[in-house]
């Protein structure tokens, strides 16, 4: 089962989307990424664990910046 994310950060914060405890998902999404887009989620994932942010996913940075995004749409 895919894994959660803690709730998206405020704007601005420094807060990475963490994992959090499993949740009950209804659909499945592919997305495409060009290669510099994947190397970009990589290095961001790396690093957050680097710093010791805790574990985070491309699933749940995907998740987070979708969060944002709806919000700010009023969607």
């Amino acid at each position: 089962m895919p894994k959660g994310i803690a709730p998206a950060p405020a704007a601005g914060s420094s807060t990475a989307p963490l994992v959090a405890g499993p949740k009950n998902y209804a659909h499945t999404l592919s997305l495409r990424l060009t290669a510099e887009q994947y190397r970009r989620l990589r290095r961001y994932a790396a690093r957050v664990e680097d710093e010791g942010q805790g574990r985070v996913t491309h699933q749940s940075v995907i998740e987070a910046a979708l969060g944002e995004y709806l919000d700010r749409q009023n969607g």
